[in-house]
């Protein structure tokens, strides 16, 4: 469960998989995530329960720059997403700066205007 949140952070953080953690971290590797740091400075802003987050720390912001979105946003699934909050996520990479253009779409989640 850990790693597929963590993964989920690789879509907008990213943050995103289910599967085998040796899967899970190739894939975040490939997508530019630290998932160890993700899963230190960043999980807490992104976790479905819960009311909404303060704006993320500066080293989780510090970690959001290199994920690559379109990446991650491959491995969202209405599975993961039990675990994380889309809106939560997408808020969290736009206040580190991480630009995602609205639209765009991580497996069946649209991405809000800003």
């Amino acid at each position: 469960m850990g790693s597929g949140i963590i993964t989920v952070m690789v879509v907008s953080i990213a943050f995103f998989m289910i599967g085998s953690d040796n899967v899970n971290m190739a894939t975040a590797q490939l997508c530019g995530a630290n998932l160890s740091g993700l899963m230190n400075e960043c999980l807490r802003y992104v976790n479905n329960a819960g009311p909404n987050s303060p704006p993320p720390s500066r080293s989780c912001c510090a970690l959001i720059p290199p994920i690559d979105v379109p990446c991650g946003c491959r491995y969202v699934t209405k599975d993961a997403m039990n675990y994380f909050d889309m809106d939560k996520v997408i808020y969290v990479a736009r206040s580190c700066g991480k630009k995602i253009p609205s639209g765009y779409k991580c497996g069946s989640y649209t991405i809000p205007a800003a």
